[in-house]
């Protein structure tokens, strides 16, 4: 079944879904559900998740993994907002069908997450170069032998770009670059040497 990114998921209040963001949401999401598809976790993280779109695209996927939902409910979301928990709320509601577990959690302020065996872990949560080393950091020590990394936005922000590009020069990770709308990095759990 080939996948199709469905709008109702968008929440209706979301400032950063202009009518051209959710034309571009077809092909980009579509991506993410591909590679998804692809490794066939049965588990699956997300560190920055906001209102769930990601999230939701993953489980159309893999719809009987279970998913564990990362993020910070303070207003500190990409796009804004989220203060309120709305953000919150949109993604669980959205999510419901499925087998998932929000984690309220500012991931910089932690040295470790009480995950294990994450076969699927998507980090698009703190866009500043030490923040995109440090959730990286998280991910790697909670993934499975074969898990991945997801990493997105690494042709849309700099700052992104130049974190993961750190992180895989000290930590020596196998990894492939996946054009799409922002770009993509998949860094596999095997060392280069």
């Amino acid at each position: 079944m080939s996948f199709k990114f469905n709008t109702n998921i968008i929440y209706p209040k979301d400032p950063t879904a202009s009518a051209e963001r959710i034309n571009q949401y077809k092909d980009y999401y579509k991506i993410k559900h591909d590679i998804c598809k692809e490794v066939n976790p049965k588990t699956i993280a997300e560190i920055g998740v906001r209102a769930g779109y990601s999230s939701w695209t993953f489980m159309q996927a893999c719809p009987s993994a279970k998913l564990y939902c990362i993020d910070a409910n303070n207003g500190t979301h990409g796009g804004g907002g989220g203060e309120d928990g709305r953000y919150k709320a949109w993604a669980e509601k959205i999510l419901s069908n499925y087998n998932f577990e929000y984690i309220d959690c500012d991931t910089q302020k932690v040295q470790f997450l009480s995950l294990k065996n994450i076969d699927f872990f998507h980090v698009d949560g703190d866009h500043t170069v030490g923040g995109v080393m440090h959730d990286l950091d998280l991910a790697i020590n909670c993934i499975s032998k074969n898990g991945v990394i997801l990493i997105d936005d690494i042709e849309y922000i700099q700052d992104v770009k130049f974190g993961v590009k750190s992180w895989l020069k000290k930590n020596k990770f196998k990894h492939k670059y996946i054009k799409s709308l922002r770009g993509e990095c998949l860094i596999y759990n095997e060392r280069l040497f």
